[in-house]
């Protein structure tokens, strides 16, 4: 299974659950999918938007242990609640290297949900180039 992030858990973040997602996952390659990134802080929230004209970047990883998906979840706050700020849903995810499209594979991604309270954009699609 892959799984798609874009924030705090991607590749030279230097927290513990970046640290957890490494040691249980294989870095495949960088990519991006359609939606936009929002800055909530000192962290993002990124939605998915198949029709729009933004981008969110980030980093694909395999996943060696999938049960590390339950302890991702408890970091991004997921309990199938209302009011949950994310959601995990898979969607297409387009490779990258920089310069040229590799293809898409699916992806796990954890989907910003609270987009009416108008955060601030962040128009590069990147976290770590805001």
């Amino acid at each position: 299974m892959n799984l798609f992030v874009y924030g705090t858990l991607r590749s030279g973040n230097d927290n513990p659950m970046a640290d957890l997602l490494r040691q249980h996952a294989q870095l495949i390659g960088h990519g991006n999918v359609p939606g936009r990134l929002f800055d909530l802080g000192w962290y993002p929230g990124a939605t998915y938007e198949p029709d729009g004209i933004y981008r969110v970047w980030g980093d694909v990883y395999e996943l060696t242990d999938d049960t590390i998906l339950t302890r991702l979840d408890d970091y991004e706050g997921i309990q199938n609640h209302p009011d949950d700020e994310y959601a995990r849903r898979e969607v297409p995810v387009q490779m990258s290297n920089g310069q040229a499209h590799l293809g898409q594979v699916r992806c796990q991604m954890y989907i910003y949900l609270k987009t009416d309270g108008h955060p601030r954009l962040i128009e590069s699609g990147n976290f770590l180039r805001q």
